[in-house]
């Protein structure tokens, strides 16, 4: 079970069967931990969640150094105790230490928690951890087409994401993060379906694996391969809202519009102030022609993340709708916007599309190519672009980016 599914419930009492339930669990680990200057005292309880009875309970009283050491005791005790029959890969895999640092593991966690900030600071405690380098490549991929920009963070991504590699070529983790380099930056498509591959024969219950490569199949076109593996994303990591949403744009670009709102809704309803349901919700609506209800998504989306990806999707949206005052001043917003962060071409690209002025779109989309910004490999099924692909210079421009109409 992913760690982002199950560190919904750190704080919150929850009755461990509702968990178990939620989560389609048999068993559910609860715990406490405090920390006291450099000691940390940790109690653990194991529930069978099918009657809700008491496993096994655990009370540990270790030093911080040793936070490693008591979490493959942990591990190991509950193997025992659910008399799990483990294969040898199975154990390798549960057992199986990134680091030997302490503080290292410390700042990798902390890097996880405040969206991997303390990330790089693991690899000052521990210069050979590798799941630390996959970290910073996610960190940099992650940040680059909404604030930093592509030609800054991307080859910083690969070069963290080739170095993990390089320390362990048997970590999933990383061949997933070289994996999303080559689909966002290097469009190298038959080389990132090698990756994606590979992270899953490594760990088949790694979702973000299987999310990522269900994002690259929607991209190349393979809608039921695309739904078949982020299906597997959200059953690895119910929670998950970038699954959830991917799943939901899958079905958008499948052109199956009644999926696509159903599954978007339910993934508001599990966090109504995540931009990115919102935004695909919009992008679904205007596919079906249904401006007003697109605009109005769109809206709440910039509500909580007023970044350049939903700013275009809006001014393309209003510009549809005939209010090409709206688009105008979206366009102003996206000029002013560049000043302080990256604004990718293709953003503005979207906006003259749907005023209809071609020359203009083509212009930002070549700007596009030239900072290989991400959203370019999406041309082959965005449809916001639908009116642009009559044009010989949308085939072309495909060309370049590796795809074929």
């Amino acid at each position: 079970m992913s760690r982002n599914s199950v560190f919904r419930y750190k704080g919150r009492e929850t009755d461990a069967q509702k968990v178990g339930e939620e989560l389609g669990v048999r068993a559910v680990l609860a715990g406490r931990v405090t920390q006291h200057g450099d000691g940390l005292d940790i109690n653990v309880e194991l529930v069978d969640v099918r009657d809700n009875t008491h496993l096994w309970g655990q009370r540990y009283s270790r030093k911080l150094a040793d936070i490693l050491s008591v979490q493959d005791e942990i591990a190991s005790e509950i193997s025992d105790r659910l008399r799990l029959q483990l294969t040898g890969e199975e154990k390798r895999r549960l057992t199986k230490r990134y680091t030997d640092d302490a503080e290292a593991y410390r700042a990798y966690l902390k890097g996880l928690y405040y969206a991997d900030k303390f990330t790089e600071s693991g690899l000052n405690k521990g210069p050979n951890y590798a799941l630390a380098y996959a970290g910073i490549a996610d960190a940099y991929w992650n940040d680059n087409e909404l604030h930093t920009g592509p030609r800054e963070a991307m080859p910083k991504a690969k070069t963290a994401a080739l170095k993990a590699l390089e320390i362990d070529d048997t970590l999933a983790e990383a061949h997933a993060a070289l994996g999303i380099v080559l689909t966002a930056y290097d469009w190298d498509w038959p080389r990132t379906e090698t990756e994606f591959k590979r992270a899953i024969e490594l760990n088949r219950d790694y979702a973000i694996a299987h999310n990522h490569y269900g994002w690259y199949l929607s991209l190349v076109g393979r809608f039921d391969d695309a739904i078949r593996e982020l299906k597997q994303a959200q059953l690895l990591d119910p929670f998950s809202l970038e699954a959830n949403s991917n799943l939901g744009l899958a079905y958008c670009r499948a052109h199956r519009y009644n999926e696509a709102i159903d599954q978007l809704t339910k993934t508001i309803d599990m966090d109504p102030n995540f931009w990115m349901p919102h935004t695909f919700l919009g992008w679904t609506y205007k596919a079906n022609g249904r401006y007003a209800e697109a605009i109005a998504e769109l809206a709440k989306a910039k509500q909580f993340d007023n970044n350049n990806m939903i700013l275009g999707s809006l001014g393309e949206a209003y510009a549809l709708s005939g209010n090409k005052v709206e688009a105008q001043k979206v366009l102003d917003e996206l000029n002013a916007f560049s000043k302080q962060h990256f604004v990718s071409p293709y953003s503005i690209a979207l906006v003259y599309a749907g005023l209809g002025e071609k020359d203009l779109a083509f212009q930002w989309l070549e700007k596009a190519y030239g900072d290989r910004t991400e959203f370019l490999g999406w041309i082959k099924v965005d449809q916001r672009l639908d009116g642009l692909r009559p044009d010989p210079r949308f085939s072309e421009l495909m060309r370049r980016v590796g795809l074929q109409q």
